[in-house]
């Protein structure tokens, strides 16, 4: 799912797309799904009206085709041993997700010998960030050089190196290099649910205003546990694809839950039906951490420990922002001025939320 550069969003803007590579003796296929609108401007290609049908859509990508494959020429490559794989582009088309316009790129890499050996795959698309005032990731699944897993490319790591190279002794380098491409791969969806929720401004005040009506641990313990449980279960689901909200619905829900807790705590702070409620946001907002996600739709176990790793980051954030703010509200208990101080955050808080909720609904911006 992309995510434009809109306040109403409440995120870092982004895009996203998907890399699925596969290894057939020398030949690596490479298809390729990225934001349509951002790829043709990137190129230099002029858009198509807003109004354009998806039959002008894919007649524009083959019009173009050298064009693009010309942009792609030296920001998608693949290299078997330290020897460039010609690249050629075979097929353009599009496709649709949750929405969102993608353009889908089969590009077909011809390598020297007999396909063994270590692969280098360097993605440099859309690195200038500039051309598409965003930041972007790319979903990667891969079976190549005699292995398989899930990466993501992102500004932070723009290379994979998978197999193992001839100057390796047999079976050994091939099994350090698998473990160590594994073992960062879960690392780097760890780190983007930890950043997806950190700077997802509208998850961290929700999770402040539960702070701030909650009574004390056990209570934050109970509203933690059941916006966690809610959370997962609709990332998990809208991740694989068994469920399907458009954005324009869910962020101005989103928005919306912000002012329900924000109200809530001004008029007569934790109710007892809070749990509940938390959990019934806690879908909410668990469908709109998947929007930072795009696997293509084959479910494997590669799939599930990479989304349970960008769960763990979000909980791990969670966690961050609950030892942090709530130590901090309690010792603000002691005085006197804390009752009306939390009222007034919990307002300006709320009048943020509605303004989201606004900006939302006049302007969707299919942010997650």
């Amino acid at each position: 799912m992309s995510l434009t550069a809109s306040v109403a969003s409440a995120h870092v803007p982004t895009t996203d797309g998907t890399s699925t590579i596969r290894q057939d003796g020398s030949l690596v296929r490479y298809k390729l799904e990225v934001d349509y609108d951002k790829l043709t401007k990137a190129a230099g290609l002029a858009g198509l009206p807003r109004g354009a049908k998806d039959a002008e859509r894919e007649a524009f990508l083959e019009s173009h085709h050298a064009r693009i494959a010309s942009y792609l020429a030296d920001r998608l490559t693949v290299a078997l041993d330290g020897v460039r794989c010609a690249a050629t582009l075979e097929d353009t088309g599009i496709t649709k997700r949750q929405q969102f316009l993608y353009a889908r790129l089969l590009l077909t890499h011809r390598c020297p010998g007999s396909g063994g050996g270590e692969f280098t795959v360097r993605y440099e698309v859309f690195s200038d960030t500039a051309a598409i005032g965003a930041e972007h990731t790319s979903m990667v699944d891969y079976e190549l050089g005699g292995s398989g897993g899930s990466d993501v490319f992102d500004a932070g790591h723009r290379e994979l190196r998978v197999g193992r190279s001839h100057a390796d002794e047999a079976g050994q380098g091939e099994s350090r290099a698998g473990e160590t491409v594994f073992s960062s791969s879960i690392g780097r969806f760890v780190a983007m649910g930890l950043e997806h929720i950190l700077l997802g401004i509208d998850h961290v005040l929700f999770l402040v205003l539960l702070l701030l009506g909650a009574r004390g641990w056990r209570s934050v313990a109970l509203l933690a546990t059941s916006f966690t449980l809610a959370h997962s279960v609709t990332l998990a689901l809208a991740v694989l694809g068994w469920v399907e909200v458009p954005a324009e619905i869910v962020e101005p829900l989103i928005a919306l839950s912000i002012v329900y807790v924000a109200v809530e705590n001004m008029a007569r702070g934790e109710s007892r039906y809070r749990v509940l409620v938390v959990f019934g946001f806690g879908l909410l907002h668990g469908l709109g951490f998947a929007g930072a996600l795009s696997f293509t739709d084959d479910f494997s176990g590669r799939l599930l420990v990479s989304l349970l790793s960008f769960n763990l980051g979000i909980e791990l954030g969670q966690l961050a922002i609950v030892l942090l703010v709530f130590p901090l509200l309690l010792l603000a208990r002691r005085y006197a001025w804390s009752a009306m101080a939390q009222v007034g955050a919990a307002a300006v808080v709320g009048v943020l939320g509605l303004v989201w909720l606004v900006e939302r609904l006049l302007t969707p911006s299919g942010a997650a």
